[in-house]
């Protein structure tokens, strides 16, 4: 447009610096805010929101907060409620609550009215932090200024008080939601409910909720049913779980990896793996791609079987179709394979994970040293320690406890006693 002498303006920049923002380039965005001065155009406040906004979404809080102060310091802008509101939701989103809190008391000062976005913001990150009481406290305020909360408001308030368990409350809360502020629970609200009612093994009010739903109108989704599956498998019930399953598809909802992955979960555990893995099996039939948590699920359902071999082959196998593998994956087997003295196996397998680009932890080294230990490696057991300890990792009380045994029963190894003092050190 430029180079063909079409007219641009400040809006012209601003849409530039919105989709540079958008796509993650921040940089340009800046270097655009440059070019805006040098066409003598002056930026207005919707110029700068939008470049605090992108700063916050690349998790560069400190670069915000100084471009803000800076803003400020030198009357750049006049900072409106949509400036405040984004750095306000940024400093929560980071932790900075009490930095955030300060913000907004001192946008009071520059007579910048807060909204309910505001509110909500702090009073989700007071949630966060479990100071429900001071939650309530800028709920209070809020009406008390007319700034009517939204279903967003409560979802928080209620999520925390349920956590805590203060059912009176969360009641009331609700009540004073619908019948005095006439603001319907959405979908969310009640999964909410769903969830904490399962959680506290309080399954008939659990499936009581799922039928206020779909009597006020507000239709379960797939998360609300994945939490009432849960809440069935965790009680053992699993005709019941598999009852809500059937509901879903008879209502066209999709079970999603997570519905799935909650069932694979519960029939692992009561070893009821050719269930299980049927499940899988129809996972990928309904076009759904497992991911690693499922994965790791039925290896560590295997392992915990007793078939550490049949887990490794299941591991190469999903390997072969292009799953990838992350830690949990290697210690699970780890574990299994030596638990059920299949030591050297484990560490064939050890010394593939930096080949899947990952990065042995702490655990996995004493799991396999462990192994070594149990099955009287003690070589394989020393270089090990050596390269943990080399990795700045120690040993934990687990390995520590199965060197100490050992060394009741054979006190004059050296080799031991040498990897008891490198563990101690």
């Amino acid at each position: 447009m430029c180079t063909l002498s079409i007219p641009v303006d400040i809006f012209t920049f601003n849409i530039a610096i919105n989709c540079c923002c958008h796509s993650n380039r921040v940089n340009y965005a800046f270097s655009l805010l440059a070019t805006t001065f040098k066409h003598g155009f002056v930026p207005d406040v919707v110029t700068y929101n939008t470049l605090i906004r992108g700063l916050l979404s690349q998790h560069k809080s400190a670069e915000a907060r100084l471009f803000f102060a800076n803003l400020i310091k030198f009357k750049e802008i006049q900072p409106n409620v949509v400036t405040f509101n984004t750095m306000i939701d940024g400093l929560c989103k980071t932790g900075h609550t009490d930095m955030a809190f300060w913000l907004f008391r001192y946008m009071e000062k520059c007579n910048c009215e807060p909204n309910t976005i505001t509110y909500t913001s702090i009073i989700d990150s007071l949630c966060k932090r479990g100071l429900v009481d001071d939650a309530f406290n800028l709920h209070s305020e809020m009406m008390e200024k007319c700034i009517l909360p939204d279903v967003w408001t409560y979802n928080r308030i209620i999520q925390v008080l349920c956590n805590l368990n203060r059912w009176e409350e969360v009641s009331m809360l609700l009540n004073w939601m619908m019948e005095d502020l006439k603001i319907s629970p959405d979908v969310h609200t009640f999964t909410i409910l769903v969830d904490a009612y399962s959680k506290s093994g309080k399954l008939d009010d659990a499936k009581h909720i799922i039928q206020i739903m779909n009597e006020r109108g507000v239709y379960p989704n797939i998360v609300t049913y994945s939490t009432l599956i849960h809440a069935y498998c965790s009680q053992g019930q699993m005709d019941g779980a598999l009852a809500v399953l059937n509901t879903i598809k008879s209502k066209k909802i999709m079970p999603n990896c997570y519905t799935y992955s909650i069932l694979i979960d519960a029939y692992c555990k009561e070893q009821k793996l050719d269930i299980a893995m049927d499940l899988y099996r129809k996972m990928a039939s309904e076009g759904l791609s497992p991911t690693v948590v499922t994965h790791n699920i039925l290896l560590h359902g295997l392992c915990r079987l007793g078939k550490p071999m049949e887990a490794l082959t299941f591991f190469y196998k999903i390997q072969g179709l292009g799953h990838k593998p992350n830690m949990v994956t290697y210690e699970t087997l780890l574990g299994g394979l030596c638990k059920n003295h299949y030591v050297d196996k484990a560490l064939s397998l050890f010394r593939t994970i930096e080949c899947n680009g990952l990065i042995p932890e702490s655990n996995t080294y004493n799991i396999i040293i462990r192994g070594c230990l149990r099955s009287k490696k003690y070589d394989g057991a020393c270089k090990l320690v050596d390269k943990m300890v080399d990795c700045g990792f120690s040993s934990d009380a687990a390995t520590t406890s199965v060197l100490r045994h050992l060394l009741l029963s054979k006190a004059q190894d050296p080799t031991l006693v040498a990897l008891y003092q490198k563990c101690l050190h």
